[in-house]
């Protein structure tokens, strides 16, 4: 009798469960058809799209929207003398040579063009093309950086290296220059390394201000990179300004990425070109499955050729802007209430600070024609600083007279 009634009470327990499961599984198939229904009701592509790229926060460059009329344009880091002589009359004289039905070819040739103008300081194979210095940092953003990766740069550097680190995920830790010079000190970088970062990233010469750290500085940094596993990214960019001899590819480290472009030194902003000298192997395998096919075209790789046989100009170009920059520094150390960075006397841009933090420089400045870039698109700057590249050897004039109007009394 007690094991007929145990039996039964087991068999009504076991019923219940079931329906309680049963009920269960329900709700839960009904709160899983409800949000998935309220997500194709509600939702749209920016809540599916990568949480990282929609919530960055972008700040554009200040010139890139200036519609005003401009009488000196020193915003863009270009090389105020323009390109060389030669690079023209190869355009001229380009015609029907390429056939621009065909994809891009002649990159194998271009890459030992570039090793014989460096006088073999790196191979061939140790080349990575690219469209200038940013399209060549959105591909090392990607192949390195993600979720899990730190970045380790400047405040200020240049915007689009921590821009593109930030939108893969990736977290980025700036070391602030303290104003009104600016100082870069690479020093202070290698001792906030904790071991844990992917990339160090350093633009030299440094960008706003127009620094040039020392090889020494950089080699140290590198070894303080090695020590901890990480990749040291020299950005290039504005190297051209320098003597060759001072370049970072000269380094033997393999794990220094120098980043080299055909835009500012050149003056060839248009072509969109430039090269990533990689001495690690496994770093540039890596890379070369990122980076685009055919990212520079063959008309760019024949212009670039043609700027590299002149092998006067880029130091004709630093002997002219030294001159220019000059006269554009002592500009600003007579005028009241301005001050001028850390720079160097051959890089063609500086960076300009305003006193009175309330003061909108770039506004003042273009009110008398005179286009800059705003300190405000680059992080730990505002809208009292001002990026200046200097002016042609033609415009310096009417600059100086511009500048007297916007700022002999400010």
């Amino acid at each position: 009798m007690i094991f007929v009634i145990i039996t039964q009470a087991a068999a009504l327990t076991k019923k219940a469960n079931n329906r309680i499961i049963t009920t269960v599984r329900a709700v839960f198939y009904a709160n899983i058809a409800f949000i998935l229904f309220l997500e194709a009701t509600f939702m749209n592509w920016k809540d599916r799209m990568p949480s990282n790229v929609r919530d960055v926060f972008f700040k554009e460059y200040a010139s890139a929207r200036e519609y005003r009329h401009v009488a000196v344009d020193c915003s863009l880091g270009t090389n105020p003398l323009g390109a060389p002589e030669r690079v023209l009359a190869r355009l001229a004289s380009i015609g029907n040579k390429f056939d621009i039905s065909s994809y891009p070819t002649g990159d194998e040739l271009f890459r030992k063009v570039l090793s014989a103008a460096w006088y073999g300081a790196f191979q061939p194979e140790e080349v990575i093309l690219g469209t200038g210095s940013i399209g060549l940092l959105i591909t090392l953003a990607r192949t390195f950086c993600g979720p899990d990766a730190t970045v380790v740069g400047l405040t200020p550097q240049f915007p689009d290296g921590p821009l593109h680190f930030r939108l893969t995920g990736a977290t980025c830790k700036s070391i602030p220059l303290k104003g009104p010079d600016f100082a870069v000190s690479l020093e202070a970088v290698a001792s906030e390394l904790s071991g844990k970062e992917s990339l160090v990233y350093i633009d030299r010469p440094h960008n706003p201000t127009g620094q040039a750290s020392s090889l020494v500085e950089i080699e140290t940094i590198a070894d303080s990179c090695a020590r901890n596993g990480s990749l040291l990214v020299v950005d290039e960019a504005y190297g051209d300004f320098l003597p060759q001899e001072e370049s970072a590819i000269h380094l033997p480290r393999e794990n220094i990425i120098t980043l080299r472009s055909f835009s500012k030194g050149w003056g060839l902003a248009g072509i969109r070109a430039g090269y990533a000298v990689i001495k690690n192997r496994e770093a540039r395998e890596f890379i070369a499955k990122v980076a685009p096919p055919f990212s520079v075209n063959s008309i760019a790789m024949e212009v670039a050729t043609a700027a590299m046989e002149e092998t006067s100009f880029l130091a004709m170009a630093r002997e002219a802007v030294e001159g220019i920059k000059k006269s554009v520094l002592e500009l600003v150390n007579r005028t009241p209430r301005v001050s001028a960075s850390k720079t160097h006397p051959a890089v063609p841009i500086v960076l300009i600070t305003h006193k009175d933090p309330s003061v909108d420089l770039y506004e003042l400045l273009m009110s008398q024609g005179i286009r800059t870039e705003s300190g405000a698109c680059y992080d730990g700057l505002d809208s009292s600083n001002v990026r200046l590249r200097v002016p042609s050897p033609k415009e310096l004039p009417l600059f100086m007279e511009l500048w007297e109007k916007a700022l002999g009394n400010a």
